[in-house]
C-alpha cells in the first residue's frame, strides 16, 4: 500500500534498513531517558496477519456491500477512498475522509454506510480475528513499559476505529485502555508510512523525537520514524520482542525507584 504524501518521506536507504534490523543486543541502560514509546500493533504486538486475514476482510466487506453496487463500483470506490484517506485532506479526521468519500463514491447517504461498517465489525469482523495468534511476549512488554512510568501510545495505522483495533488487540491480551494513545482514525488526520504520522503522534502526545522509541516491524511504514529523529526497533529474525522485554526487565531492576 505504497503512498506519496508530498515530500514528507524521506527516502530509507536499505543500508539503514540493514543496521536497524542488524541483531543487536539492547542493555537495560539503553532505555535511559526514553520516556514515551511508540508501539505497532499488527506484526509487532500481535503477529503479522497473513494472506488469509486480509482476503476474509475484503471479501467480507465486498459481500455484505453488494446492494450498494456491483463489484467493479465497490472496487473502485475502495481504491479512490483508500487513496483520499492515505493522502493529504481536508478533512478533519480519517474517519470523515473515510466515510464520506465511501459515501460519496458509492452516492449513497453517509449514515447508511455508517450503519453497514457499524453492523459488519458486530457481526462478521470478529469470527475474522479469530484468525489473528498473538505474541507470547507482548503483555509482558506493555506491563514493563506501565511499570517503569513510560507514555505508551498504540501506534498503529490510523484507517480503523477504536472497537476493531480492540479486536486485534485482544488476540494478544491487550486491550484500547492499555496504551495513553491510540492512533485510530477518529483522532488522526495522517497515516503511515507518511513521516506527519509520527509528527503528529509526538505534537499529541507532548514528545519530541530524543526521548521517544518507536517498536515496529515493517521499514516501510515504521521507519519513516527514524527520519524524525526517533529511536527505531524493528522486530523480526533479528531482534524479536522477547529480546526487548528482557533489556527492560534489566531497566526495572536497576532503577528500583520505579
Amino acid at each position: 500500500m505504497k503512498n506519496k504524501q508530498g515530500n514528507s518521506k524521506s527516502p530509507i536507504k536499505s543500508s539503514e534498513i540493514k543496521r536497524i534490523r542488524s541483531k543487536i543486543t539492547i542493555s537495560g541502560d539503553w532505555w535511559i531517558g526514553k520516556t514515551h514509546v511508540l508501539l505497532d500493533m499488527d506484526g509487532t504486538l500481535i503477529d503479522q496477519p497473513g494472506a488469509l486475514f486480509h482476503n476474509l476482510f475484503a471479501m467480507g466487506v465486498l459481500f455484505r456491500m453488494r446492494s450498494f453496487g456491483s463489484l467493479t463500483q465497490l472496487i473502485k470506490a475502495a481504491q479512490k477512498t483508500k487513496k483520499i484517506l492515505l493522502s493529504p485532506h481536508s478533512f478533519s479526521t480519517n474517519e470523515e475522509a473515510f466515510f464520506e468519500t465511501l459515501a460519496s463514491e458509492l452516492n449513497t447517504n453517509r449514515k447508511k454506510i455508517e450503519r453497514f461498517m457499524s453492523k459488519f465489525f458486530d457481526s462478521d469482523y470478529p469470527f475474522i480475528c479469530l484468525f489473528l495468534h498473538s505474541d507470547p511476549y507482548a503483555r509482558r512488554l506493555v506491563d514493563l513499559l506501565h511499570a517503569s512510568n513510560r507514555h505508551i501510545t498504540l501506534a498503529t495505522n490510523a484507517v480503523f476505529g477504536r472497537k476493531e483495533i480492540e479486536l486485534r488487540l485482544k488476540a494478544s491480551d491487550l486491550f484500547l485502555h492499555d496504551f495513553d494513545l491510540v492512533t485510530s482514525w477518529d483522532v488522526m488526520k495522517t497515516t503511515k508510512p507518511n513521516a506527519n504520522f509520527f509528527d503528529e503522534t509526538l505534537k499529541k502526545i507532548g514528545a519530541s523525537p530524543d526521548n521517544t522509541v518507536m517498536i515496529g516491524n515493517d521499514p516501510y511504514y515504521d521507519l519513516p520514524a527514524h527520519t524524525l529523529g526517533i529511536q527505531t526497533l524493528l522486530v523480526g529474525n533479528k531482534l524479536n520482542l522477547k529480546d526487548i522485554v528482557e533489556s527492560l526487565e534489566e531497566n526495572v531492576k536497576n532503577n528500583p525507584r520505579f
